[in-house]
């Protein structure tokens, strides 16, 4: 699957990939202009988006047809969504092929495909996989279309996209083009590489680094890529800090944006410390549908253009400004391959309750307090435990884990109706221990029956010794 689709095609990934990328700049003026419209039209559009979300999914999908049989897609407003019964992760995975509507699309086939990937790639003529196993703690498996993969991306990095545009405003230049890095993740389904890999400048490449192996090693590689912009995760951010006062690593970024986790403040002080002259921007995103765009006063706006979050809180009711939910129901507008609508998600979300100074009439988060993975540390040692995560994802049969530290590997705890290939993931985690520099790594796996969440009825997925 390096040079072609998954199915087949004569066109070649290189240049599906740079298809999307000037795709994706061609969406951009329109994401840019949103960040500016009024409530009215933030809810006009919102109330047209859903409309036809609505009437594609009832149309294409068999399991939405019986599902919104009640709702007149037609008249529809955003008060009917709470007359829609609220879906769950187990419900898309196990109803999968009837929600899918991509014509001969399955699960088994795209299961099949990321069992054997060996870099990203396009399936059933020009669509993505991306999989997540999130804070829920179990594996899903979601597919875009090509325009709706773009609009993912473009929605989230408009954030990015606007600061830049702030930065020459004021006078500051960019000689040859704006150099990117990113320290994020390998080879794998997860949206940190996936996207990555697509939407990059094929006449000024990306720099991908791993973010889950020994930082050390891409010391070197930021000193001579120099970028204007660095992604990654805040949970990485210490040690680049740490570096940068040191002498090891001597970059100067204009905006580093820090996703895929929750961003702690000290971690935001400490990078600020560290590159005062830098834009330090972050949001929160969902492999079902991206979500947010990072705000240059701080915090992010809901992407009320392209999704629809509701914070709720443990009785499913809808929860005021400054107040902390215990989950959200999320509605996908954009992306009719896979339609998500009232999707719950367990992310505790805290919306502002006073407008944001950049004016943007997008909702504002001021925190979501979860998502937050600690980094496993084995003395001198560490690594990201999202690469244990990868065994465990390709275990389309596991319903809920969690990967725990122990003193020389990792155990990992599932719940499982169906036999898994239990030799297999450990042999995979017992690999991955190894390439993060463990000599002798002892990794486990065991079936519980349940697990014990939080009170707000998390699973975090990840647990270090700490």
């Amino acid at each position: 699957m390096n040079d072609m689709t998954a199915t087949g095609s004569e066109i070649p990934v290189a240049a599906r990939r740079a298809a999307h990328f000037a795709h994706l700049y061609a969406l951009l003026p329109q994401m840019l202009n949103a960040i500016g419209w009024s409530r009215d039209e933030i809810d006009a559009h919102r109330t047209t988006a859903l409309r036809a979300m609505l009437a594609h999914a009832k149309t294409h999908s068999p399991w939405y047809a019986a599902r919104l049989a009640h709702i007149d897609a037609e008249t529809a407003t955003l008060a009917d969504l709470q007359r829609i019964p609220v879906m769950t992760k187990h419900e898309l995975m196990e109803h999968w092929d009837e929600i899918v509507t991509v014509p001969g699309a399955s699960r088994a086939e795209a299961e099949q495909a990321l069992q054997a990937m060996t870099d990203q790639f396009y399936i059933w003529s020009d669509h993505v996989l991306l999989c997540s196993g999130g804070t829920g703690g179990r594996p899903g498996l979601f597919v875009y279309d090509f325009d709706s993969l773009a609009r993912l991306w473009a929605g989230m990095a408009r954030g990015f996209f606007a600061s830049l545009m702030t930065l020459a405003a004021e006078g500051v230049e960019v000689p040859g083009g704006v150099r990117m890095a990113t320290v994020g993740g390998e080879t794998s389904s997860h949206g940190s590489f996936v996207l990555s890999r697509i939407f990059t400048n094929p006449n000024n490449p990306t720099t991908n680094l791993s973010g889950w192996r020994a930082l050390p090693d891409n010391y070197a590689k930021l000193n001579q890529a120099q970028p204007h912009f660095l992604f990654t995760y805040p949970s990485v951010i210490a040690e680049l800090c740490q570096a940068q006062a040191d002498g090891r690593l001597n970059i100067s970024p204009r905006i580093l944006y820090l996703g895929g986790e929750q961003l702690p403040q000290a971690f935001y002080d400490l990078a600020q410390a560290t590159w005062p002259s830098a834009d330090i921007l972050t949001c929160w995103g969902t492999s079902e549908g991206g979500g947010t765009f990072a705000c240059r006063q701080g915090g992010y706006h809901i992407c009320e253009d392209l999704v629809i979050i509701e914070p709720v809180d443990g009785a499913g009711e809808p929860i005021k400004p400054g107040q902390l939910s215990e989950g959200i129901y999320f509605t996908n507008l954009y992306n009719k391959a896979l339609p998500i609508i009232r999707y719950a998600i367990d992310d505790i979300f805290e919306l502002a309750d006073e407008p944001c100074p950049c004016g943007s009439q997008h909702t504002k988060v001021r925190q979501v307090h979860g998502r937050w993975f600690d980094r496993f540390q084995y003395g001198d040692i560490s690594m990201h435990p999202v690469t244990l995560e990868l065994a465990v994802l390709e275990q389309h049969d596991i319903l809920e884990f969690q990967i725990q530290q122990t003193e020389r590997g990792a155990h990992c705890l599932y719940r499982a109706e169906k036999p898994i290939d239990e030799a297999r993931l450990v042999a995979k985690m017992d690999a991955a221990l190894r390439e993060a520099g463990l000599p002798s790594p002892v990794a486990s796996a065991e079936k519980v029956v349940s697990f014990t969440r939080s009170a707000a009825g998390k699973l975090n997925p990840f647990r270090p010794l700490s």
